[in-house]
């Protein structure tokens, strides 16, 4: 079985612009982190593209690595990756429906799909649209509004976040102390009211679920610790601690009723998901949704030492719809990942 997994920041599709350090940083590590727990398998061979001004993988001489020097490498090496896998695992942004057209790809190329179908993530990466749907279900998450219909009806608040309507974790997203600062912040940039978003800042602990989803069954693998780090009106995200949330915080069986609840509305989620989540400040237990993340997330880097078992075997044993196969008896420590 030939796997190819598309990391796209590290894959070369940026050989033409400045790597993004800390973006790098993380792609990099998530990748490695998948190679090396399907090096595990002995049935799989693995496919992977790289951008020649990184270094070597570990392991790279067990994988086919093709290295991307130009943009016409990048074009031609990827099409010849698809052609030759027969799974194809993808990692990208959700921004400008890049991870949508990537499924879309291999979905049209006859490939088995180790993701969510493209119409799941395409919904998910359209953060109003999601919000709706959400909001319609009852299932509890922030007050969202389009930027231009804020500036009509603006709703008041302690303090408010504006983020892209389809951006990948905090990237873009701003802080802002009150009212007046975001009417300055849109009018001096009209251009961003078509595509952003103003909800109310939240207060309490950023945590994130790791979710495996079958057609039939979502398995919580960990409940995460979030490092959110407020810089001059810029939110950044430094890390997590796998499974750094305790029972008594959140537990599993409540984090397994989001999950079931969001399966039941969102048809399609499938593999490796990320839901981030708010927890109230009165430790009620109480989460609020806050985004969902249709991919593998930062959380993978730390997964197979926090569980103790493979997390690479456990995505393939729910290739065969059968979720049963797989326990979620896992012993659970804590592991801290920073990017």
């Amino acid at each position: 079985m030939k796997l190819f997994v598309y990391e796209h920041i590290t894959s070369g599709a940026l050989i033409d612009e400045p790597l993004p350090p800390s973006l790098a940083r993380e792609g990099n590590d998530m990748l490695q982190a998948i190679i090396d727990d399907f090096l595990q398998l002995h049935s799989i061979e693995l496919i992977i593209l790289r951008d020649a001004r990184l270094p070597e993988l570990n392991n790279h001489d067990k994988i086919s690595c093709q290295r991307i020097n130009n943009q016409g490498d990048f074009q031609q090496l990827y099409r010849n990756a698809v052609e030759a896998a027969d799974f194809i695992l993808p990692i990208a942004p959700e921004t400008d429906q890049l991870l949508t057209t990537i499924q879309e790809e291999a979905l049209t190329k006859g490939k088995i799909l180790l993701g969510c179908q493209p119409e799941t993530t395409r919904l998910c990466s359209d953060k109003y649209r999601c919000y709706q749907i959400l909001r319609d279900a009852n299932i509890e998450t922030i007050p969202t509004l389009l930027a231009s219909n804020w500036l009509e009806n603006p709703f008041s608040s302690p303090a408010y976040i504006i983020k892209p309507r389809d951006g990948a974790g905090c990237i873009d997203t701003l802080f802002f102390a009150d009212k007046k600062s975001v009417s300055d912040w849109l009018t001096e940039h009209p251009a961003n009211l078509s595509h952003s978003l103003i909800q109310p800042y939240t207060q309490g602990k950023a945590i994130s679920l790791s979710i495996l989803y079958s057609e039939t069954d979502s398995i919580i693998l960990s409940i995460n610790e979030q490092h959110i780090l407020h810089d001059n009106g810029l939110i950044h995200f430094k890390g997590c601690t796998v499974n750094g949330v305790t029972e008594a915080q959140f537990s599993f069986s409540q984090a397994h009723r989001i999950a079931d609840s969001l399966r039941q509305e969102i048809r399609g989620l499938w593999g490796f998901v990320g839901i981030d989540l708010i927890l109230d400040d009165d430790n009620k237990g109480e989460a609020t949704i806050v985004d969902i993340n249709p991919r593998l997330t930062t959380s993978y880097i730390g997964l197979h030492q926090s569980l103790e078992t493979n997390p690479a075997q456990l995505l393939l044993k729910v290739i065969d719809i059968d979720s049963s196969t797989v326990s979620s008896s896992f012993r659970r420590n804590a592991i801290k990942v920073s990017v």
